[in-house]
């Protein structure tokens, strides 16, 4: 008589064999949206080889998250920079918090595979800066000196990035707005496109104050002459805001929340630099097994979460203080007569 063998379930290795395709797709979709948008066109590409479906690709595409900190990491970053303000700012800035918060994640949008591609190829380079492809270089003060540069030395300013940039020009434009704030109190319009520019605002300063967004090595170790690692690092590095505890308790210091003095410029270089001093610390966590995969929950005791800790107050910190400055430098700004709006 033959016997039939029982059916065996699959053993854990066989479940991941069978899943990893999946997953590996996943991860390459995750990555896609990381810095700005900067490698959707790779993986694009990679996915159209790939045996993945059409309907499967355009679940993972509505799934996966987009931008430094993810879309949660911005969103949680804002609402503690504004619930840190003082009451120096006027109340329907305060109370705009869930506005501003949802427009912080709005510079993502502006990128692949959202955006159109003139759109995506002008937006992405604002997310991210390569300080070692300046090689000692200083970082002019204003964007066309350093695209003038770029031209001199035969630097593409899409590789390079442009991130501190967007930082000064978004400051200085809700500067304006909140100029416009102090003429026409009472007009709506005006209250609202003021915490439109403010989350936009809200969303570069936080970029920048995650170190990989500052470095060529922003997804693994570049070794000279070869092409740039793709280890997964920024995505694991960018989700760990969110993996924080909802009932995290992070303490701003009142007395430090204080409008930067003196060059704007400056003070955004300074922060840049303090955020590129952590790359190595970041790359440290990792050799240490310290950062978990981007789909596995985040130890609340742990160094990375430490570490996380330490960036969401740099975040909302930094972009408390850039609200602030742009309040300050409103009081300075003065419309000219033939600069109108229609009646409150």
């Amino acid at each position: 008589m033959t016997t039939t063998r029982p059916r065996l379930a699959p053993s854990r290795s066989q479940k991941r064999t069978m899943l990893s395709p999946l997953a590996a797709i996943s991860r390459r979709v995750a990555h896609g949206f990381s810095r700005g948008g900067r490698e959707f066109d790779h993986e694009l590409a990679f996915l159209h080889h790939s045996p993945v479906t059409l309907p499967l690709l355009l679940t993972l595409l509505a799934a996966a998250p987009a931008g430094a900190w993810h879309g949660n990491g911005h969103h949680r970053a804002t609402v503690l920079a504004v619930k840190a303000l003082p009451n120096d700012l006027p109340a329907f800035f305060r109370d705009g918090t869930p506005t501003i918060a949802h427009c912080s994640l709005d510079p993502d949008l502006f990128t692949r595979p959202i955006a159109p591609e003139a759109l995506h190829k002008a937006e992405s380079p604002e997310h991210y800066i390569d300080l070692e492809i300046l090689k000692g270089a200083p970082l002019p003060p204003l964007r066309y000196d350093l695209l003038a540069w770029c031209a001199k030395n035969d630097v593409k300013p899409y590789k390079l990035g442009l991130l501190p940039y967007a930082v000064v020009e978004s400051t200085q434009r809700l500067a304006v707005c909140f100029a416009e704030y102090r003429k026409w109190p009472h007009n709506p319009a005006v209250k609202t496109k003021t915490l439109v520019y403010a989350g936009l605002l809200a969303h570069y300063a936080e970029d920048l104050t995650m170190p990989l967004h500052t470095t060529i090595h922003y997804n693994g170790r570049v070794k000279p002459g070869r092409a740039p690692a793709k280890t997964g690092i920024h995505q694991n590095v960018d989700a760990l805001l969110g993996k924080l505890p909802k009932d995290v308790r992070i303490h701003l210091d009142p007395t430090a929340l204080k409008p930067f003095s003196g060059d704007l410029f400056t003070a955004v270089l300074a922060e840049l630099n303090a955020s590129h001093a952590l790359v190595d610390k970041v790359y440290d966590l990792e050799a240490a097994g310290a950062i978990p995969a981007y789909e596995s929950p985040l130890d609340p005791t742990g160094p990375a979460a430490d570490f996380a800790r330490d960036r969401l107050r740099a975040a909302a910190a930094f972009t408390a203080r850039l609200f602030l400055t742009a309040w300050q430098d409103s009081a300075k700004i003065t419309l000219p007569d033939w600069h109108k709006r229609p009646a409150d």
